[in-house]
């Protein structure tokens, strides 16, 4: 495999990385990560992923968009703009690589951007890590690290957010409700494969995701679900606490399955009772 690095979308405001199998690839891969408005604990993960989906044929393309006050206006920063970055990923990855099977990886607030990114397309895997079911505790989670902030006295630190959500239009919709909507109102009612991914410590699932977890598999979801307590917190931030490889490891596989079984079996999805079961974590 080979890794290719652009700038691209308006004004070359997106930093994008491309994980490239070195024959043609089989299918595509987004990954839709939270920045500028988490910590970067997803980034070396995301980064392994795409090399693991690499190296099963898979391309993947990652992109960040440039958020600090130099690069991006915080005023110009709103769900909308988040969608369009990543659609702005989705045509790259189509025009570098003319791949039509996509799936798509969303790390905490990311998994809302990509939840509605994958809702039209039919049968797109969805694969989550650590995703926020309501906007609203993003705002909650935002507002504590800035009291946190305030506190300690200092604006900022390494690995912190490098731009406060409430600067920004995306807050108020996020609180609002109307423009954002949860988690499962995002991903849409079309048949999809789902794969939730908790990373914050703890043996098994929270209230949230369990309730998640029923909801979707109530409508016309296929759901995987599994802990991997690798997320602690500190001063408010996430921060791993241990090594993600077997996240890691267990959604490329998942992907990969899910991808080659939407290609057997046509745009509807993978065919009933296709084993990709990822591990459970103790």
């Amino acid at each position: 495999m080979h890794e290719e690095i652009e700038l691209f979308g308006v004004a070359s405001q997106l930093a994008g990385c491309r994980h490239m199998p070195d024959s043609p690839p089989a299918a595509g891969v987004v990954i839709c990560s939270s920045a500028p408005f988490d910590a970067a604990v997803d980034h070396g993960r995301a980064a392994r992923l795409g090399r693991r989906l690499a190296q099963a044929g898979v391309a993947v393309q990652r992109f960040h968009p440039l958020g600090t006050p130099a690069d991006r206006d915080p005023a110009e920063i709103c769900f909308a703009s988040l969608v369009d970055d990543a659609w702005q990923a989705v045509a790259l990855l189509r025009d570098r690589c003319g791949v039509e099977r996509l799936g798509f990886v969303g790390a905490r607030l990311g998994a809302l951007v990509a939840a509605r990114v994958a809702r039209p397309l039919d049968g797109a895997p969805l694969a989550l890590w650590e995703p926020a079911v309501d906007p609203r505790t993003v705002v909650e989670q935002a507002a504590e690290t800035r009291l946190v902030r305030q506190r300690a006295g200092v604006a900022s630190w390494a690995g912190g957010p490098s731009i406060d959500v409430f600067d920004t239009p995306l807050g108020a919709e996020l609180s609002d409700g109307t423009l954002v909507g949860g988690l499962l109102d995002e991903i849409g009612d079309r048949p999809r494969p789902l794969l939730v991914a908790q990373t914050a410590d703890g043996d098994a699932l929270r209230a949230d995701y369990d309730t998640l977890v029923i909801r979707a598999r109530a409508g016309e979801l296929t759901v995987d679900a599994a802990c991997y307590p690798c997320d602690g917190q500190r001063d408010g931030v996430p921060v791993p606490i241990a090594a993600a490889d077997a996240l890691v490891d267990d959604t490329a596989a998942w992907l990969v399955a899910h991808l080659q079984a939407s290609g057997e079996a046509g745009p509807g999805g993978p065919p009933p009772g296709a084993d990709v079961q990822p591990r459970e974590r103790p």
